[in-house]
């Protein structure tokens, strides 16, 4: 090895409290490990491992290890904060403010931060104010997905790759598996968060803006009570319903039971803004229509079959992913999980949720679990014979007019 040659050290942060779902952590470590080892620029990079991690850990680690680069594998819990342990090796949560503080005092010597936990871009985002470089999820990340996201990104790293190419190429680990949450994990830079305008589409952004004055009214006689107290005590079924009640009612056609086109393009800016903060409100993010939009345009924002499929895979509504014409498998209305356990922009779906292969849907006719008004259709003149007639494509236009 080169006398001058920068040897980087890893630190590895893992903790699986008492209480909480078990992890395949150790599978993570050992991976990564394995991949640097056999890394064409294996003697650039030295792992240290600490396990079962406090927070009065994570300041020795950072103090003995002098790491350039920090992964976190363990529990997130969104605004909670990350899930480390006590003394009593039970749940102990650092906020994302306390991550931070820790970081900035750091920022000469961590390059890169990858938080390998669910819901940890909110401490990513915190964190990315002092670091260059960090990676945290944008929703829930499976077992599998999280150990081939960092086996991709560790592979790339020891073969020379920057930290955005190990990002991307990390991601299309997952993709390459199978398994639709590819998107999940998120890079964030400083410089990003330096010149990004202040309106982003966070979601909780809308929360602040639209909950705050507590409209529950609207000038045409729409009542979002009943909506607001089903959501706030997890009845996301029930709200689901209400919502798709809502929303006929306020173009006029709850006596019909399904919308058009242009019932879609003309929809109240006000009702929709409504709607979507209180469903973005009381899941903390994970639902909504503005959720959904953000998602749609990750995956491409094009109005096609590809696209079609990426989203319905990444929100949960569909079950796998074949690229022939009819030769997918929609979930139908009753088949949706209706709990924050689905995929994040899974609801609301009963207006919007997509089954383009069953026509009894489409014609939005029929009642019961398996009924999902969609939008009428006009054309099915469309590549490979199959219908095109998703109301979300309306929907997610009017998002952008209306400034969700």
């Amino acid at each position: 090895m080169n006398s001058n040659t920068l040897v980087k050290k890893i630190l590895i942060l893992a903790a699986n409290p008492q209480g909480t779902s078990g992890l395949r952590l150790d599978e993570e470590v050992r991976e990564i490990n394995a991949g640097l080892r056999q890394a064409k620029h294996r003697e650039q990079f030295v792992l240290e491992q600490w396990w079962a991690v406090r927070t009065r850990d994570v300041q020795r680690a950072m103090l003995d290890v002098e790491p350039h680069i920090v992964h976190f594998c363990g529990h997130g819990a969104g605004d909670g904060g990350l899930a480390f342990e006590d003394e009593k090796g039970q749940v102990k949560l650092i906020d994302a403010e306390g991550l931070a503080g820790l970081f900035e005092l750091f920022a000469e010597q961590v390059e890169c931060v990858v938080l390998n936990a669910c819901y940890s871009e909110i401490q990513a985002k915190a964190i990315a104010r002092h670091i260059n470089y960090v990676i945290g999820m944008n929703q829930e990340i499976g077992d599998q997905a999280a150990i081939a996201f960092a086996v991709g990104f560790y592979d790339a790293l020891g073969a020379g790759r920057p930290v955005e190419f190990a990002y991307q190429f990390g991601c299309s680990a997952i993709r390459l598996e199978g398994i639709p949450e590819n998107l999940t994990p998120k890079l964030l830079t400083k410089n990003q968060l330096k010149t990004e305008p202040s309106n982003t589409t966070e979601p909780t952004s809308n929360v602040k803006t639209e909950t705050s004055t507590d409209e529950l009214s609207s000038k045409r006689g729409i009542d979002y009570t009943r909506l607001r107290d089903l959501l706030a005590t997890g009845k996301w079924k029930e709200a689901d319903r209400e919502t798709a009640n809502l929303m006929l009612k306020l173009v006029g056609r709850d006596e019909v039971g399904w919308l058009r086109n242009e019932d879609m393009e003309k929809f109240p800016c006000q009702g929709l803004r409504t709607i979507d903060a209180l469903w973005v409100k009381y899941s903390n993010g994970h639902f909504g229509f503005s959720v959904q939009h953000r998602i749609w345009q990750e995956v491409g924002g094009k109005v096609n079959k590809v696209t079609e499929c990426l989203l319905g895979d990444h929100v949960g509504w569909r079950v796998k992913c074949n690229w022939l014409p009819y030769d997918y498998d929609w979930l139908g209305y009753s088949n949706m999980t209706f709990s924050l356990n689905a995929p994040q922009g899974h609801l609301p779906a009963r207006l919007v949720g997509m089954s383009p292969p069953r026509l009894e849907l489409l014609s939005g006719v029929g009642s019961g679990e398996g009924a999902v008004p969609l939008c009428l259709l006009h054309d099915f003149s469309r590549p490979f014979g199959w219908v095109w007639c998703w109301s979300g494509v309306f929907l997610f236009s009017r998002v952008e007019t209306c400034k969700l």
